[in-house]
């Protein structure tokens, strides 16, 4: 049976760079004899940090200083440290999104902190609700560990916080002195002209912590990452890290392939994924009574839909399963894991066939799971 794979965040597979990578390595790896047989050290492999610290400078107009960046094993292994570092007992308070990733909802859950979402508009994060809940958990003796936000191409909604709001968010950090996890994962998946500051980047007293990840302009398989942190938090994070550190040989792989090619291959694969986001756009807009709204990201991985009310949500996925669609259900994103009527939808990995056929057959999964009246 076809399988439509509209369920994971991951890049165009045909853009995988397995020649450049092949030569990548063939040029670095007589250089590597003594390194390989070390451990890669808590930082990561030098090289790799001061490239991803000029990518960041040519992004956000400032470099990201190179002996705060730490690789990890994926930008996931940065959200866990996180909980792992912050959260002393359990109950512990986690404030983030209503709607987040699910993989940072598992993880912080395993760490058994008390999640408290914030609600969301098209603008993000809502700056009214987030001083609100801080105000009642404090009064309740709760102070949050942290607040984690995906201010850039937000995962599940794909929204964007505008600068004033960033500001606002970091000036009530700042009063409640709550720190700021800033999960930038998407940040160079940019499909539109349009560019918001990092968190990093503003002028403030707030301790920020960064994250990013190469998974999604390169591949989730590669398991390359990184956080920038303040010195002080930076080594209360390193006491953390017992993995003995990221693989030398991958970041120095990619480190070779990337110091030519980095922006060119940033521009290769947007290109590639803009044509696939554009037409699951337009696939969507002709099911009007089956996919109610959907956001239009300017970057990212994902459209975020709204089905009808009468969506048996249950029954849908079921359907769509046994048709070979794969998504991810609104409920998985939810900070509560309410059944909501929400799915999100992944344009990357599919192919233009893949979002031709599947699209359709979804529809009518969603058109024959209505809800019997009672």
């Amino acid at each position: 049976m076809k399988t439509f794979p509209f369920g994971s965040g991951r890049p165009d597979p045909a853009s995988f760079p397995n020649r450049g990578l092949a030569e990548a390595a063939m040029r670095i790896l007589p250089e590597l004899g003594a390194e390989l047989a070390c451990y890669p050290g808590s930082l990561g492999y030098e090289p790799l940090r001061k490239l991803m610290s000029r990518r960041f400078a040519r992004r956000e107009g400032v470099a990201l200083p190179v002996d705060q960046i730490v690789l990890t094993t994926g930008s996931m292994q940065a959200v866990t440290l996180m909980a792992q570092v912050f959260v002393e007992s359990p109950g512990d308070v986690i404030v983030l999104e209503e709607y987040s990733y699910s993989g940072t909802l598992s993880a912080y859950r395993k760490e058994k902190a008390e999640l408290v979402g914030i609600p969301l508009d098209d603008h993000g994060m809502r700056m009214d609700a987030l001083e609100g809940t801080l105000e009642q958990l404090v009064s309740k003796n709760k102070q949050p560990r942290f607040i984690y936000t995906l201010a850039t191409y937000q995962n599940p909604t794909g929204s964007i916080m505008p600068l004033g709001r960033r500001r606002e968010l970091l000036d009530i950090a700042g009063r409640y002195a709550i720190p700021v996890v800033e999960d930038h994962c998407y940040a160079d998946t940019v499909y539109e002209d349009h560019h918001e500051p990092a968190l990093w980047t503003l002028e403030h007293d707030t301790p920020v912590i960064h994250i990013e990840s190469l998974s999604k302009i390169l591949g989730p398989g590669i398991r390359l990452g990184y956080l920038a942190a303040p010195r002080g938090l930076l080594d209360r994070i390193l006491l953390y890290r017992r993995d003995g550190g990221t693989s030398t040989l991958s970041a120095a792989v990619v480190y070779e392939y990337f110091r030519e090619e980095l922006w060119s291959h940033v521009d290769r694969i947007n290109a590639i994924v803009r044509k696939k986001r554009d037409l699951m756009f337009e696939m969507l807009s002709r099911f009007p009574d089956a996919f109610e709204w959907f956001s239009r990201p300017k970057g990212g991985l994902f459209i975020w839909v709204r089905l009808p009310d009468a969506t048996d949500t249950v029954a849908c996925e079921q359907l769509a399963e046994s048709r070979g669609v794969d998504y991810a259900t609104g409920k998985a994103f939810h900070v509560s894991s309410l059944d909501v009527p929400y799915i999100r939808l992944a344009f990357g990995f599919a192919t233009h066939d893949d979002i031709r056929t599947g699209i359709p057959i979804l529809a009518d999964c969603i058109r024959n799971s209505r809800k019997k009246p009672d």
